[in-house]
């Protein structure tokens, strides 16, 4: 399997609070894993290493082979390709847990970006940094009529990570989770109007062009209702295009930028 890693690290002070991110995507654009992390106190160099390695971690959990690695750290991408010697020990280590996940891995190249380039890492870096100060969604319920059928569609559209839980399942994005109600489960506490299947309205991020998601629904046969259209969003005014799931829910894909 063909991959692309961006990573991020920041400290707020150097050293100061610090936190790591990751994101993995499949060779099509989609978003296999992603992940934001206060680590603690720790330089940014140090917070740049250890999203590395989280993150060479998560490439082989998910059996990638060939991976490109994207990071705005010119230091550890020049480091990791042997080109800068590693003089700090904390960073030796580092380095040398990165390079063992590598070679497990197979295939890695790295390549340095600017930070405008590792948008998604980089926003989550600030999200996990800023998490004691701003509520964050953690999950939202849907409800589906057929297992079978829903467990495809969000795996193979939307790239979601099925979860079991309690006889169903559960769609999980990286840090964000949809809970199913489904066929054979019943759920200890409801809406006092509960969730129906086709009653929902979604929005989910798109991390690549609009043109890129167009393409990747109708390779899937998943019609378009709307778009692509401007609309706005918790992040500004983006680019949608509006789909549908199995039941009727109406999905949206925006692209920012």
């Amino acid at each position: 399997m063909r991959a692309k890693l961006s990573t991020d690290g920041g400290a707020r002070g150097n050293p100061g609070p610090a936190a790591l991110a990751y994101v993995l995507e499949a060779e099509d654009g989609t978003v296999v894993e992603a992940r934001g992390e206060a680590i603690g106190v720790a330089t940014n160099n140090v917070a740049e290493y250890r999203a590395l390695v989280a993150g060479l971690e998560a490439a082989k959990r998910h059996g990638v082979d060939e991976l490109e690695v994207v990071s705005d750290s010119e230091l550890l991408v020049k480091q990791m390709r042997g080109e800068y010697k590693v003089k700090n020990q904390t960073l030796r280590t580092l380095s040398e847990a990165a390079a063992r996940a590598a070679r497990e891995i197979g295939t890695v190249t790295y390549v340095a970006v600017r930070r405008e380039h590792n948008e998604l890492a980089d926003r989550l870096v600030n999200e996990a940094l800023d998490a004691k100060r701003v509520i964050r969604l953690d999950h939202v319920v849907i409800a589906v009529s057929d297992w079978d059928r829903s467990n495809a569609f969000y795996r193979d559209v939307l790239g979601a990570e099925l979860v079991e839980r309690d006889g169903g399942f559960a769609y999980r994005f990286g840090g964000q989770q949809l809970n199913v109600h489904g066929p054979g489960l019943e759920p200890s506490i409801v809406a006092r109007d509960p969730v129906r299947p086709g009653n929902s309205d979604l929005c989910f991020v798109w991390p690549g062009s609009v043109d890129d998601a167009v393409a990747h629904l109708g390779r899937h046969g998943v019609e378009i209702e709307l778009g692509p259209s401007e609309r706005p969003g918790a992040r500004g005014t983006g680019t949608s295009v509006y789909f549908r799931d199995p039941d009727g829910t109406l999905l949206e894909l925006i692209v920012y930028g």
